[in-house]
């Protein structure tokens, strides 16, 4: 009777170790996996609204292309630069081909790493059926999950407050690695 008392009371610890620790053995792979890849790889660029910008000049509404660096936990771009309280069309085209590089991006609403980390954590629990994005206060915007191969977009304006602004992809392993900042003057 006193094991399974124990066990009753300290289950919920061990459920949340269990995801804890299969988070970080996630991560761990994925680190692995990056380890082996090819050194020849393109460097990563810092665009700016008016280099991104191929949308209609009649509707005001900028363009931003992001494409991870083949099947690398990379975006393509470091930094985007972008006007206070501009309208954005911000496109994720997945090139990888690696069946365990699907994307998305997640802007949030500060540069703070702990956000980032709560985000990228609760990301697992959020699963798959939620396309790995936990409901969070500190989000500003996201596109959705995209498999390899697949193109996707999100339309939203950016913050009237000048800032720093992280973006993350939400891929269980991935916001560890693949990151960028949304430069917002």
């Amino acid at each position: 009777m006193v094991e399974r008392s124990f066990y009753n009371t300290h289950s919920q610890y061990f459920d949340s170790m269990k995801q804890y620790l299969n988070a970080v053995l996630m991560v761990a792979v994925m680190v692995t996996f990056l380890a082996c890849g090819g050194q020849n790889t393109p460097e990563t660029d810092t665009l700016s609204s008016e280099e991104e910008s191929q949308a209609s000049s009649s509707s005001n509404v900028v363009e931003i292309t992001i494409r991870p660096v083949g099947n690398e936990m990379k975006y393509g771009v470091e930094s985007i630069t972008v006007d206070a309280a501009t309208d954005i069309t911000l496109i994720l085209e997945n090139i990888a081909t690696s069946p365990v590089m699907s994307h998305n991006v997640v802007i949030l609403k500060s540069n703070n790493d702990d956000d980032v980390n709560r985000i990228g954590f609760a990301a697992i629990a959020a699963g798959e059926a939620n396309g790995y994005l936990p409901e969070d206060d500190a989000i500003l915007t996201a596109t959705p999950m995209a498999k390899p191969g697949e193109t996707v977009r999100v339309s939203f304006t950016t913050p009237s407050e000048p800032g720093v602004y992280r973006f993350i992809c939400t891929y269980p392993g991935h916001y560890a690695l693949m990151q960028g900042e949304l430069i917002v003057i």
